[in-house]
């Protein structure tokens, strides 16, 4: 399990850690990407891929190549979890293969991120410099934690079809408290609702969905209240044991339906919370741990009016490129 994780490892590895505010204030327009709307247009998350350096790392580009080929998307998303034990070289390799599908694509950070042997603005720099397909946006002296926090308007025309949110969960919280997963920090959601309000203000009443790593405290009520559309849980969830309190911030924005994350490898479920959909993405490889059942990915379909629905998840299992 990746509870066990928090005892071997800690802020002294060479590090992808949760920055904290850095200072300068940005306007929310220098967050925000934009892609054409198609019709039905079809978002692949992949999630808790862990590439390292010492994997096989061929096999596992084929193993996803499978997903990616009957997903058919119009942009991946990888909801962190992308390294551990990774190198520049590795991290380049993997940023080449995601571009080589010729797909628009987009990750954020998981915990395990900061297990690597590279820095977090040498990583952020290169996915901001690295070319068109790549979808990322970390403004590496801003006064928002986290180094993935900003947004991908669908447009169709001058016309806002729905907003892809992208945010960091961050990494581990080591304090009086409680050590253990960290959690959206305030100056982020304060980022959120300026990123709400301000699209609001240009284009009205609109949709979105968001793709992070380490679920909100939520989740188990969304599960424990037998809101359960899709999945199972095998798995205890691990959000934050602080409740930092940014799911009412989304409930009362009223623009953020569906929340997609990864981290609990074993857990699937989709369950709505007071209107809002809590969905487990499903495991990418088969690193550190997982079920044979519940390999792939899955895709998030948007529809014209911005509205989303969840296809049934992509499996498939290693024998098919072995």
């Amino acid at each position: 399990m990746k509870k066990k994780y928090l005892s071997l490892f800690g802020a002294s590895l060479l590090a992808l850690t949760s920055c904290g505010a850095r200072g300068v204030h940005h306007e929310i327009s220098d967050y925000i990407l934009e892609l054409p709307y198609t019709d039905n247009f079809r978002i692949l998350q992949l999630t808790d891929t862990h590439i390292g350096d010492k994997d096989d790392q061929e096999l596992q580009y084929k193993f996803m190549d499978l997903t990616i080929e009957e997903a058919r998307p119009n942009l991946i998303v990888v909801t962190g979890d992308v390294f551990t034990f990774a190198s520049k070289g590795t991290a380049l390799r993997f940023f080449n293969w995601m571009d080589s599908h010729n797909i628009p694509w987009t990750l954020t950070w998981g915990n395990h991120d900061e297990q690597v042997y590279f820095s977090i603005d040498w990583v952020t720099d290169v996915l901001n410099n690295y070319g068109h397909n790549c979808k990322f946006i970390d403004l590496q002296d801003d006064d928002v934690s986290g180094n993935a926090n900003f947004a991908i308007n669908l447009m169709n025309g001058t016309n806002l079809v729905h907003q892809v949110i992208v945010m960091d969960s961050n990494r581990y919280h080591y304090g009086l408290d409680y050590n253990g997963y960290d959690y959206f920090h305030q100056n982020q959601i304060d980022w959120y609702s300026r990123l709400v309000n301000t699209t609001k203000i240009q284009y009205g009443n609109y949709k979105s969905t968001m793709y992070y790593h380490i679920p909100l405290p939520e989740v188990d009520n969304a599960f424990d209240e037998g809101n359960v559309i899709f999945g199972e849980k095998n798995e205890d969830t691990c959000p934050p044991k602080y409740n930092s309190g940014f799911f009412k911030v989304i409930h009362d924005a009223d623009s953020t339906k569906g929340m997609f994350f990864g981290h609990d490898h074993v857990n699937n479920f989709r369950a709505k919370y007071e209107g809002v959909l809590f969905a487990y993405g499903i495991k990418s490889t088969n690193k550190i741990y997982y079920e044979d059942e519940m390999l792939g990915g899955q895709v998030i379909v948007i529809d014209n009016t911005g509205n989303f629905s969840v296809e049934k998840p992509i499996n498939h299992k290693y024998s098919e490129v072995l």
